[in-house]
């Protein structure tokens, strides 16, 4: 059974901005629990989510569409336990950025409370980042 949790969020930044945050192991880890995501975003390419020099997370790059959708299946040690679908699109004044994670392997008693606990604060945090930096534009 595949559990699939969808959010989303309206961001001042640009849509080439949004993607930026989201594939420069430079900037993860300032959104994503300190993780650096690294990879060379091709189709079928490895990625790691990196926590200083150990991988904590390893996967694949199961689609791209550079600038616009990324999609990633995530091993639970087992094979893929968690798929997370990134699209970004042009919104009024910046982007809406949307995020889908299907989960391979739910925990029933949860209900999803578990995804919501551990993704809203990150995307809580991407927004932060990408306003922060959309500031610090406007002043330089």
């Amino acid at each position: 059974m595949i559990a699939t949790h969808r959010f989303g969020f309206a961001t001042p930044a640009a849509p080439d901005d949004v993607w930026a945050a989201l594939t420069d192991p430079e900037r993860t880890p300032r959104w994503l629990n300190g993780l650096a995501l690294e990879s060379d975003w091709g189709e079928g390419s490895a990625v790691v989510l990196r926590h200083g020099p150990s991988v904590a997370v390893s996967g694949e790059v199961v689609a791209v569409v550079p600038g616009r959708r990324l999609s990633l299946a995530l091993d639970g040690g087992f094979g893929p336990a968690t798929y997370l679908t990134w699209t970004v699109r042009p919104g009024p004044g910046g982007a809406i950025v949307r995020l889908v994670v299907d989960d391979a392997d739910p925990d029933p008693a949860e209900d999803g409370r578990d995804l919501e606990d551990a993704w809203l604060p990150v995307l809580a945090r991407l927004q932060d980042v990408l306003a922060g930096e959309r500031r610090a534009e406007s002043r330089g």
